[in-house]
């Protein structure tokens, strides 16, 4: 009984320890992506490309002042969210 027993609570440890170690690489992947998303929203031609479509979606609608506040305002907060963090 005692062989078993032994056998049985070495398989926890080792269940517990894949499961610690799985949600350690778990952790550092979630914070590889936040931080690649935030290089990338860092980016010049990422912020150009953002503001760009908002200036097209502005030319293209029937109410092209609203929508370029709009554009603009969205420029404004991406930059201002991007430098908080």
């Amino acid at each position: 009984m005692n062989i078993f027993l032994k056998k049985n609570l070495e398989d926890i440890r080792q269940c517990q320890h894949n499961y610690l170690a799985q949600k350690h690489h778990a952790e550092e992947s979630l914070e590889e992506a936040k931080r690649d998303c935030r290089l990338l929203m860092g980016k010049p031609e990422v912020l150009l490309g953002i503001v760009a479509a908002g200036a097209y979606k502005g030319i293209k609608t029937d109410a092209p002042k609203s929508k370029r506040n709009q554009a603009i305002m969205t420029f404004v907060r991406t930059t201002a969210l991007s430098f908080l963090k």
